[in-house]
Order: C-alpha cells, then structure tokens, then sequence
C-alpha cells in the first residue's frame, strides 16, 4: 500500500497542471481571467469564481469612490451607474489590450476598472 501511495504521489509532482499564471508582479492577469470565463461556461466553480472577481471590481470601485468623497476628495459624478458582466469585461479587455500575445504580463483589474468608471460617464 506505501508503495502504491508513493507511486500515485510521485506521479502527481510529474503531472502538468495547467492554471493561467499570474503577472510576473502578482497581479491578476487578462489571461487568467479569459480562461475563467471560458471555464464558467460549464465550471459551477469557475462560474462562482469569475461572477465574485467582478462583483468584487464592481463594489470596490464604488465604496473608493464613496470613501474618496466622504474624506474630502472632489465629488466623482457619474451620468450612468456602474455595471458590469463577463461580456463587458471581456470586450474591456480585448480593447484594452488588443494585443493577445501580452496577456499573461497585462494586469485584468485596471482595465476593467478603466472601462466600468468611462461607461458609466465618470469625470
């Protein structure tokens, strides 16, 4: 049986796993939240991983901003309220670094926030 266990053990550390890597700063990359989109389509865990990085961009942005104004910071005035979904986060992502060959170094979240504060007509 150990030796059973140690074979199954050893192959594991041989086996590839395949996981989009981070920045090489340690930022969350375009690439990693690409293929996290395309596993929510059938990935339960996936799906619940992507929708709580979004919501997460979403209401982060907005306390920022409530917290800014609330210390004195120059009010931010939006014309439209913040929102934000997979497809929207995708098309600000493929604008924003059009060049796929640069995913794995380009930071997701500034991007996305980029996007959601001039969608939303933020001065």
């Amino acid at each position: 049986m150990r030796i059973g266990t140690a074979l199954a053990l050893s192959a594991l550390m041989v086996l590839p796993v395949h996981a989009a890597p981070t920045t090489s700063t340690g930022r969350i990359s375009v690439t990693q939240v690409m293929e996290m989109v395309d596993l929510a389509r059938t990935d339960a865990k996936a799906r619940n991983t992507i929708i709580a990085y979004l919501a997460g961009i979403g209401e982060t942005a907005g306390m920022m901003v409530s917290e800014a104004v609330a210390r004195g910071a120059r009010p931010v005035n939006c014309t439209k309220s913040f929102n934000l979904s997979e497809d929207v986060a995708v098309a600000a992502l493929k604008a924003g670094a059009p060049d796929g060959a640069n995913w794995n170094e380009t930071p997701a979240t500034p991007l996305i926030l980029a996007d959601l504060f001039a969608r939303a007509g933020c001065n």
